[in-house]
């Protein structure tokens, strides 16, 4: 069964876009399927064309990179620290803006972002931002920006009659796609932290193993996503659901309910990674969704001292210790020799691990801000800063120590350069944030 997205605009849907009229747009949540939609916009020639509301602020990165590959969207930008958006926004270094509703009433507040003169308004699944509590500033995003086209993509019309009543009346709508009549088949699925895809992807093919192997990516991303992965002869990489029958069919997003079919008869088993979000309206595809554990950070640090104990067993039964054992007496009188032999771990010399077992430990980094006590700033606040503004995973967050003017924060060192991007610039309490290592 072979399969294409290509969502059909008739007359009514073009007149509507070309002509500023408001537009509904049913699809999946998944935002891979808006490029259609959002190839039919036309560029601004200054200010910020298109306003783009997500549920949350995670989606908007992967938006936005989704996005930036359409030259007439381009410059896109994720609102994220606000200081940052506020500055591009007045520099008119923006042309498509994605963010949540609280940080556009936020920029709005800030005299950076002026509704009015904004000519289109994306509301992204509003059922999502309904479930997590924002529909209210919905409703005063679209109350102040009346002259805006507005273009509502939903996953189920018919659950919005209310709000597509007041803010998109008898707007034509355009199915992309839809749920199935009947579900069919069984799926297993896992919940991913996007900006671990790619660990998760790589989890998957290592846990099942899979003789061949589909992994479906119809976002024009892929090729960069999974290029060290195209070394392996049994793996076939792309958008296209149909071909020869594979052991595994991996998606990496969301499919819509014709995808999937397609994917079942291609492959033995289909395993889906999706957000959070997802999981309800893939429920509503599949008979039964069941759930793939995928390692997690938890797991991997098990495997790793598991590892290390493995490596000083070896070095106990193979090797002579005399040598250690007369460096460590005089301690070993004065100390339980457990306590002698973790201390040695972590210092090295005498009784250390092999230099390799060291490198797979994690380590972390120091990182200063300056919002402290003073400033009301909780550790609860700012956990919450580096969770939903820098979209760390929580198992990458360390200590938090909250000083009188200033913040110490422990995270895993390949997330530090990021964290720093994410927190200049971000409002905490009121305070715009700086970053930067803290070298004592």
């Amino acid at each position: 069964m072979s399969w294409t997205f290509a969502p059909v605009f008739d007359a009514g849907h073009r007149t509507a876009l070309n002509n500023g009229k408001n537009l509904v747009y049913v699809c999946p949540p998944a935002g891979w399927t808006l490029l259609p939609l959002m190839a039919q916009l036309e560029k601004a020639p200054s200010g910020v064309g298109t306003l783009l509301l997500v549920p949350e602020a995670s989606e908007a990165f992967e938006l936005a990179a989704l996005l930036d590959t359409d030259e007439a969207l381009r410059p896109v930008h994720a609102g994220s620290g606000l200081a940052r958006t506020a500055r591009l926004l007045r520099a008119d270094a923006v042309r498509t803006l994605i963010a949540t509703p609280a940080d556009v009433l936020q920029l709005v507040s800030r005299s950076a972002l002026k509704l009015a003169s904004v000519p289109r308004v994306v509301v992204l699944w509003p059922e999502l931002h309904f479930e997590l509590g924002a529909s209210q500033p919905i409703d005063t995003i679209l109350g102040e920006s009346q002259g805006a086209q507005r273009i509502i993509c939903t996953a189920d019309a018919t659950a919005l009659t209310d709000f597509l009543e007041r803010h998109a009346r008898r707007a034509p709508v355009a199915a992309a796609a839809r749920y199935p009549e009947t579900p069919t088949g069984r799926v297993r699925c896992a919940v991913v932290d996007r900006q671990r895809l790619g660990l998760a992807v790589r989890a998957a093919l290592d846990a099942l193993n899979p003789s061949t192997a589909l992994l479906w990516d119809p976002t024009p991303l892929a090729p960069r996503r999974w290029s060290e992965l195209t070394a392996d002869p049994t793996l076939r990489i792309g958008a296209e659901p149909g071909g020869d029958p594979v052991d595994l069919a991996l998606c990496a997003e969301l499919p819509t309910a014709e995808a999937l079919a397609a994917l079942m008869e291609t492959a033995r088993e289909v395993v889906v990674l999706v957000r959070a979000t997802q999981v309800a309206y893939l429920r509503r595809m599949v008979e039964q969704a069941s759930q793939l554990r995928l390692p997690t950070e938890a797991d991997r640090a098990r495997d790793r001292t598991a590892q290390l104990r493995g490596m000083l067993r070896d070095r106990l039964e193979t090797e002579d210790h005399t040598a250690d054992l007369a460096a460590l007496a005089p301690l070993l009188d004065e100390y339980d020799a457990a306590l002698v032999a973790a201390a040695a771990l972590r210092v090295g010399g005498p009784g250390a691990p092999p230099a390799e077992a060291a490198d797979a430990m994690p380590t972390w980094v120091h990182l200063h801000i300056n919002a402290g006590k003073r400033d009301r700033v909780r550790t609860g606040d700012v956990v919450g800063v580096l969770l939903n503004a820098v979209g760390l995973p929580k198992d990458h967050i360390g200590r938090v120590d909250v000083r009188e003017s200033f913040s110490l924060i422990e995270v895993r060192s390949e997330v530090a350069e990021r964290t720093l991007r994410g927190l200049e610039g971000a409002v905490l309490r009121g305070r715009t944030l700086t970053a930067r290592v803290d070298r004592r």
